[in-house]
This record gives structure tokens, C-alpha cells and sequence, in this order.
């Protein structure tokens, strides 16, 4: 069993990643934590409260998931570090082996990106917030000593796969 959790700002590839792994482990289950967040009523309006719930329905998911035998892949940008530290916690407890890797790329790179996929209507997610992702996760990855750093800021997504496939192998 595997507890993969795929961090980092939008624009690194996570979801790709994440959906793409799932695909190649059978039986693996995969926790997106931002459909976790647009399931919860007013979760807009309600940002800081639906933004810890949906946490703590991840963190719930991944431990029925990993009770029930099964890889858990997480897609999400998570900084906060006591987030993270429970995610870990929680695998480490039901003996899966933990990986927390973190997909990064230049500022300039990650806001292009999120500029070019653009931005839905009503969406928490705007050029603003990318860029206060962006600098959350940066100051994180100095925190995460345990956590591999990929950068992705002149790599494909075939070539980021390979070295998440290489870390997780």
C-alpha cells in the first residue's frame, strides 16, 4: 500500500499526474481534495471553514481507503504543514508507505500556466490566489525536508511522470 500525496501550486501538473498514476495502479484509489471542497454547500461563501473540511474529508478518505488495502493518490496544494503532517500521520499509522512529493515550477512559469488553462466563472481559484499558492509553497518546501521536490518549469508532463514513477517505484 501506498499513500502518494502530489503537491504544489496549479499549473504544476498535479491533476495529470495524479489522474495518470491512478490509471497505472489498479485498485488505487484517488482523492481530488478540491472535488472534496465544491461538494460542500456555500463552500465559496464559506471559504476558510470549506477549505478545513474538505481537508478533514480527505483525511478521512484516506484512511478508509488505506484501512480497506488500497493505494491513496491525493491531487492537491496543501500549505499548511499540520494539513500535511496529519495526511502523513495517518499513513504511516496504517503502514503504507509515504510519499510526498512536491511539483514546483518558476513563479512566472506557474502564473503563464494558469493564465493559458484560464479561469471558470465564480471559481476561488484567480491570477491572485495563484500567485499566493505559489509563494505558500515555496516558503513549504523549506519546511518539508522529507518531501521530494520536482521542478517542472522546463520538463513535459511524460518527463515529470518519469520522475514521480521513479521516486514511487
Amino acid at each position: 500500500m501506498r499513500l502518494i500525496i502530489l503537491n504544489g501550486p496549479p499549473g504544476v501538473g498535479k491533476s495529470a499526474i495524479a489522474a495518470r498514476l491512478h490509471l497505472d495502479m489498479p485498485g488505487s484509489a484517488l482523492i481530488d481534495i478540491d472535488e472534496l471542497r465544491r461538494s460542500i454547500p456555500g463552500y465559496r461563501e464559506q471559504r476558510k471553514e470549506s477549505s478545513l473540511l474538505s481537508y478533514q474529508k480527505a483525511k478521512e478518505a484516506i484512511e478508509a481507503h488505506l484501512r480497506d488495502g488500497q493505494s491513496v493518490i491525493v491531487d492537491k496544494a496543501v500549505s499548511h504543514a499540520d494539513t500535511l503532517d496529519s495526511f502523513v500521520d495517518a499513513g504511516q499509522r496504517l503502514d503504507a508507505e509515504v510519499y510526498e512529493i512536491l511539483l514546483i515550477a518558476d513563479k512566472g512559469v506557474v502564473q503563464e500556466r494558469a493564465d493559458a488553462r484560464g479561469y471558470r466563472p465564480g471559481s476561488l481559484l484567480n491570477r491572485e490566489r495563484v500567485g499566493e499558492l505559489w509563494e505558500q509553497l515555496d516558503a513549504l518546501k523549506k519546511e518539508r525536508a522529507e518531501a521530494v521536490v520536482i521542478d517542472t518549469s522546463n520538463i513535459n508532463l511524460d518527463q515529470v511522470y518519469e520522475k514521480v514513477r521513479s521516486v514511487i517505484a
